[in-house]
């Protein structure tokens, strides 16, 4: 998705004028069959017509991949052994067997960045490791290891929940409570895919979710959410499994409202990195670090309604 404001000055614009001035590269797509399609709306609804905007309109666009900008490296914080990068959906952290090959990897931007910088080595070990993973519609804050030696570190910090990851969401529904923790089991079904529930079974681990209701329409809320035991894809299937599907979400949330709403990327969104590393190891000088980012792209919600 690209999400553009309009600024004062391109008040009483068309849209499709709009469009095509800030993303040049859909100047010769259809953009008013684009309008009549739902793949671009205005302040979040749906529209049939090339309207006129206003100033502070928000004008996002869910375009073919093919017309998607070449992502930028958004770096959130690095030093000499660790770099983090806040990721834009439709970006893959690192393509797997049946990604198409146009789809935009993170990791080779890493390597032609520390190549750049002259940090790039194979016989000294001097390579990017992925230290967390995000699916290719979750944008956030994604760590990578400069080298092996850091990435073992990170990993068992991780294990021992020395360092914590925050995300933002918006959810169907509204929890109880304005915070509050989810308890559920947690089992792995294949290598993709994973189910949570409410009673324990074979195989099953326990699992923690916190949250935090920043703000609610009844109808959808804007939480704070922790995966305390940060599993694969804990994120999404705790809150699905809570009773609170992510927005977006076609795996582990409600495809029938995500189309109906038009939202085509899940609103999810790493957006915090908090270093409890303590002293006397490597990673001591991380300790007490928050890296956070501002930059937090979802679909347009009416919060008054």
């Amino acid at each position: 998705m690209i999400r553009l404001e309009i600024a004062q000055e391109q008040e009483g614009f068309r849209i499709t004028e709009c469009v095509a001035e800030s993303v040049p590269e859909l100047a010769a797509a259809n953009l008013k069959k684009m309008i009549r399609s739902g793949d671009i709306k205005l302040n979040g609804s749906r529209i049939k017509k090339d309207f006129a905007v206003q100033g502070g309109d928000i004008i996002e666009i869910y375009v073919p991949l093919e017309y998607e900008r070449q992502p930028v490296l958004d770096i959130a914080y690095e030093d000499e052994n660790l770099i983090i990068l806040n990721k834009q959906p439709g970006t893959v952290v690192a393509a797997g067997a049946g990604m198409p090959k146009e789809t935009p990897e993170l990791i080779s931007m890493v390597i032609n960045y520390m190549q750049d910088n002259a940090e790039y080595s194979e016989e000294l070990g001097m390579i990017p490791f992925p230290c967390f993973k995000l699916d290719i519609y979750t944008g956030g804050l994604v760590m990578f290891a400069k080298n092996g030696d850091y990435f073992e570190a990170i990993r068992e910090a991780t294990r021992q929940r020395r360092i914590a990851r925050t995300f933002r969401a918006v959810v169907k529904g509204c929890p109880k409570y304005g915070e509050g923790e989810f308890q559920h089991f947690y089992v792995k079904e294949n290598d993709e895919k994973y189910r949570v529930t409410k009673n324990n079974a074979r195989g099953a681990v326990p699992i923690y979710t916190r949250y935090h209701i920043l703000k609610s329409n009844g109808t959808f809320s804007f939480l704070e959410i922790e995966p305390v035991t940060q599993y694969m894809n804990q994120e999404r299937a705790h809150m699905e499994a809570a009773g609170y599907p992510i927005l977006g979400d076609n795996i582990y949330g409600d495809p029938k409202l995500n189309k109906k709403m038009g939202v085509k990327y899940q609103a999810l969104w790493a957006t915090g990195i908090r270093f409890s590393t303590g002293v006397n190891n490597m990673l001591e000088y991380l300790n007490g670090l928050t890296v956070e980012t501002k930059d937090v792209q979802f679909p347009v919600i009416n919060w008054e309604q």
